[in-house]
């Protein structure tokens, strides 16, 4: 009791019930199309009929097929004329209904290999009134249908007329509001290259509907095709994406063995090997690189260093390349997540210890050998994947110059590296989207046949779709061709998003918020339906990240809150970080200390203790909480915390973040009364930020750098002056609130530290214009501690200048703000 929605597949080995059951799917489904001209008057009929056809064809987004009043009703309803609905559908059950003797079957797809003609013969209107072009996809799909029956054995053909006479009684039944008899009605399951089909897609959404779509309902489909088929093993696979998307271990290795032991033999998959190996082979490979892959996404790296060692020895008996290049890719996102110390089991026992550096040597080392296997073996999406991989490494670990340079005067060559990094971002977001096009067009292309077995000894497999069909394989238009390209390019249209968050953290690197901003919505606008439910949530991160520095703190919660509209079951721990990092920058602007520590303290627990998934998280969470030590006036403890984490990310090789922990160390030792132990601090963060091209941290240097000289004394005060108006420009055009804020302070203060009564009558807008600007920042920011400090100074400079009713609004502004400063400490 098969419906009219399947392709019949042509090979031997399928089973003569299920062969039958698709082929009556056929006989149902193209009956109706020679005597159809009569009432299919329009050119608009005609073309909603073509189209209603091709959508059923395609259509696997159910595990069950229609019944017959299900599908007479949809062609009702895909019809603009009731009237002309109506009358196909009494034809369709009319010729049903001639249908009496198996014998008619085989006259009636006799007559359905006369409804084919050559484009030759499409060139006569006559010869188009009784069928479809050879070449097209419905005389595609009519001749697989004839090629299909005629392959049946006699007592398949029989079982397949049997078939059909219980469908059109379930039908009867159903129109006249009867139940049909319990042995008639039968559950109508898919085939099961449609239920593979349709698996696939299914586990492809588990990524990107994650956080869109409660978990009971994203598993949903795997529980009914449990109760329906459970005899269909990927269903397994299916659960096991489903946990690894909910961060559920052991339900997710659980599924994944149960899938790889009840599944084996059952598929005979080319290993691209030497001839005569065994097939089973490949399917174990995929076993491990998908084990290896879950230990790694849940921090287990020695686990899954286990599982790829094993895999990439089972590769190398059997000449596996593909194989080996995933191996190979998965690799370089272990060495590229994990902290040094994590991996132990490529050196010697306690060499990643005793040496960093190795650590990343070697992970550049096998991102280069990853790009050029993948390059070789023709695969997109691991060939993207080390394109990133490598400039986000450029990005990230970029050396600075030694003092050996800067002393023989190298530091405009050695200036180049961030540059030539944020650059190398660039053009490799292009050769992505390139790639990604280019993918695209290759998945719409048949690919030719698997080229035969090579000799023993010699490479073959070039051709092999293997690894990637376990994940994101999507259907194609007519049967299972197309999926390993198919797939690929699903891959590679992921990366092509995920390079646009890369992007805009390279924008934020160089100081340039807008364009970050630019790149994270580029993502949202043009990625939206294809990429993870991660990704879209560290975009919304960068975006809140972003509105905070530029329009305060209400517009970054309303970009969290189309987040949550959004993403409303999400647990990504980027938004949440970006969430906590919110509240906690309110609370320090408010000198809430105690909230503070609360929400560093939370951070801290955000962040993964072992540094095997991602060392970012708890990076900034140390670092807030060294924030809130100097808020609270601990400044020997936020000192040595700071020293701690500046020595931990100098050994992982995270240059930008020891970088920012120069200035904070700085920032401590100033606000501690020891500007000549800060010196040294900011001036080697402004070295290196310069050489760096991090404009916007040279430009905070600047300003601490800056308060230092006042601290020595007022003499300093035009070379302070001097400083802060060399990074103005910068300032203004690129910076945060906060920093321009501070900066319009400090140059304010420079102004005043040896102005005179006069000075000020005569120009008194030179300073009274950064101190409101200061003033209006700092207010936004709620720091109103900052704000009140700013007023007071106007006030002063109003009353040297004899400007009376300026200085009581100042004076007004001041009290204000010191209440509201008192009602933010208390809170």
């Amino acid at each position: 009791m098969m419906p009219p929605r399947y392709i019949v597949t042509t090979e031997h080995q399928v089973r003569t019930a299920c062969s039958a059951n698709r082929a009556s799917s056929h006989q149902q489904y193209l009956v109706h199309l020679k005597p159809v001209q009569g009432l299919v008057t329009s050119d608009e009929n005609y073309q909603k009929l073509g189209d209603f056809l091709l959508q059923e064809i395609r259509a696997k987004s159910s595990i069950k097929y229609p019944s017959l009043s299900e599908l007479l009703t949809k062609l009702q309803d895909a019809l603009p004329s009731k009237d002309v609905g109506d009358q196909i559908s009494s034809l369709l059950m009319e010729q049903l209904g001639g249908v009496q003797y198996p014998d008619d079957l085989v006259t009636f797809f006799s007559d359905m290999s006369q409804l084919m003609h050559s484009h030759a013969q499409a060139l006569d209107e006559d010869a188009l009134k009784g069928g479809a072009d050879i070449s097209s996809a419905m005389g595609f799909y009519i001749r697989h249908c004839c090629v299909s029956f005629h392959m049946l054995a006699f007592e398949a053909a029989c079982g397949l007329f049997d078939d059909l006479q219980a469908y059109k009684e379930v039908c009867m039944y159903e129109q006249q509001g009867f139940q049909p008899p319990p042995g008639l009605h039968k559950t109508a399951l898919r085939n099961q290259a449609a239920l593979d089909a349709l698996l696939n897609q299914q586990m492809a959404q588990q990524e990107t509907q994650s956080g869109k779509k409660p978990a009971a309902e994203l598993i949903a489909p795997a529980d009914e095709l449990t109760d329906l088929a459970p005899h269909v093993t990927k269903v397994d696979l299916l659960r096991h994406s489903h946990a690894v998307c909910q961060d559920d271990f052991l339900a997710a290795v659980d599924s994944l063995y149960k899938y790889f032991d009840y599944s084996t033999g059952q598929t005979a998959r080319p290993t691209g090997g030497a001839a005569g190996a065994e097939p089973s082979k490949g399917h174990l490979q995929d076993a491990l690189l998908t084990l290896g892959s879950a230990h790694a996404h849940f921090g287990h790296v020695q686990e899954a260093l286990l599982a790829l060692n094993e895999a990439v020895r089972i590769a190398q008996q059997h000449n596996d390349n593909v194989a080996l290049a995933h191996a190979l890719s998965a690799l370089c996102h272990i060495l590229a997540t994990a902290s040094p110390a994590a991996v132990t089991q490529l050196t010697e026992p306690g060499a990643a210890l005793t040496d960093p550096t190795a650590h990343l040597s070697q992970l550049l080392k096998i991102l280069k050998r990853c790009e050029k296997r993948a390059q070789d073996l023709h695969l997109p999406h691991l060939f993207v994947f080390a394109r990133l991989a490598l400039a986000q490494f450029a990005l990230e670990h970029q050396t600075g110059p030694s003092n050996q340079q800067l002393a023989k005067g190298s530091q405009v060559a050695a200036s180049q590296g961030r540059s030539s990094a944020v650059l190398g971002v660039s053009q490799a977001v292009q050769d992505t989207a390139r790639l990604h096009q280019a993918a695209k067009l290759a998945a719409a292309v048949a690919l030719p046949p698997p080229p035969a077995a090579s000799a023993p000894g010699m490479v073959g497999n070039v051709g092999r779709a293997t690894v990637t069909d376990l994940f994101t394989a999507t259907p194609p238009v007519f049967g299972t061709t197309f999926a390993g390209s198919a797939s690929s390019a699903d891959a590679v249209e992921k990366l092509a998003g995920s390079s646009h968050l890369l992007q805009a953290g390279a924008w934020k690197l160089a100081g340039n918020l807008s364009l970050s901003q630019a790149s994270s919505l580029t993502h949202l606008a043009c990625f939206a339906d294809s990429a993870t439910a991660e990704d879209q949530a560290l975009a919304y991160a960068q975006l809140a990240q972003v509105a905070m520095s530029k329009k305060g703190y209400k517009a970054a919660a309303e970009v969290l809150a189309l987040a949550d509209k959004h993403l409303p079951y999400s647990n990504s721990p980027a938004l949440q970080a970006a969430r906590l990092g919110l509240v906690h920058s309110r609370a320090l602007h408010r000198r809430d200390v105690r909230h503070a520590a609360l929400f560093a303290s939370q951070l801290v627990g955000l962040a993964d203790p072992t540094d095997s998934v991602s060392k970012t998280i708890r990076i900034d969470a140390q670092q807030a909480h060294v924030r809130t030590l100097l808020v609270a006036g601990r400044y020997d403890e936020a000192a040595e915390a700071a020293r701690e984490l500046f020595e931990s990310c100098t050994e992982a090789g995270l240059q930008v973040q020891a970088v920012e922990l120069l200035l904070l160390l700085g920032q401590i030792h100033e606000a501690a009364g020891a500007p000549l132990t800060a010196l040294p601090y900011v001036l080697s963060c402004l070295l290196h930020s310069t050489v760096l091209h991090m404009d916007l941290l040279a430009a905070d240097a600047t300003c601490s750098l800056s308060r230092i000289w006042l601290a020595m004394g007022p003499a300093h005060g035009p070379q302070a002056v001097q400083q802060l108006r060399s990074v103005l420009p910068t300032v203004l055009g690129n910076a945060d609130t906060d920093l321009q804020a501070r900066v319009q302070l400090v140059l304010a203060q420079a102004l005043l530290a040896d102005a005179t009564p006069a000075h000020l009558s005569a120009d008194p807008e030179e300073v009274l214009q950064p101190l409101q600007a200061a003033a209006a920042g700092f207010a936004a920011l709620e720091d109103y501690h900052k704000a009140a400090e700013a007023q007071h100074l106007i006030a002063l400079v109003c009353h040297a200048i004899n400007n009376t009713s300026r200085r009581n609004a100042a004076a007004g502004e001041f009290h204000k703000l010191t209440w509201h400063a008192r009602q933010g400490q208390a809170c």
